[in-house]
């Protein structure tokens, strides 16, 4: 993770980690911030992924040890939402990105299709640009909040991605390390 180097540089990071109402974010990628190629995942690096189960299991003992029946509950989204966010459990990737947006190729076949901007992705309300060398991704729908952040080594050849989620009062923060072992 980067250190802010000034008081304005952090009150801007803070500001941004808000999610889409926050600082904007810069649709133009700097030039060095290339992720094309094939990107494959560094277990000894990256957190595991998410299990389902044991989030929905968590929602629903946190609904049980509060009184309430056992029923869908927005604390038990946090099992849902992660569907949304395919890098979480992604072994590997294929990126493709131009002046406008970058597509994510996952190995399990599913695509996702990012635009530099704010677009509606969903029920995601969605802003992607770059922030302090970073690119961010913030999304959000009614019942949740996300922020994905890409980090680039210094010679392009690992990527970090941290993820972010909060649902019904229940927060996710996933941090997945990449090696690109071909460019595109």
């Amino acid at each position: 993770m980067c250190k802010p180097r000034s008081i304005p540089a952090m009150l801007t990071l803070a500001l941004a980690l808000g999610g889409c109402g926050g600082v904007p974010l810069d649709p133009k990628a700097p030039a060095e911030f290339d992720l094309n190629g094939h990107w494959v995942l560094h277990q000894a690096l990256s957190d595991p992924p998410p299990d389902r189960r044991r989030l929905q299991a968590q929602a629903d003992r946190k609904l049980l040890g509060a009184g309430q029946p056992r029923r869908r509950s927005t604390a038990g989204l946090l099992a849902f939402v992660v569907e949304d966010f395919p890098v979480l459990a992604a072994s590997s990737m294929i990126i493709e990105q131009d002046q406008r947006s970058m597509g994510i190729r996952y190995e399990n076949g599913t695509y996702r299709d990012v635009s530099w901007g704010e677009r509606k992705r969903g029920l995601w309300q969605v802003s992607a640009g770059w922030l302090e060398g970073e690119l961010v991704i913030s999304s959000k729908a009614p019942d949740a909040d996300a922020r994905e952040s890409m980090r680039l080594s210094e010679n392009g050849q690992r990527m970090t991605i941290r993820v972010e989620v909060k649902s019904g009062g229940d927060s996710l923060n996933v941090l997945r390390t990449f090696d690109r072992v071909s460019r595109r």
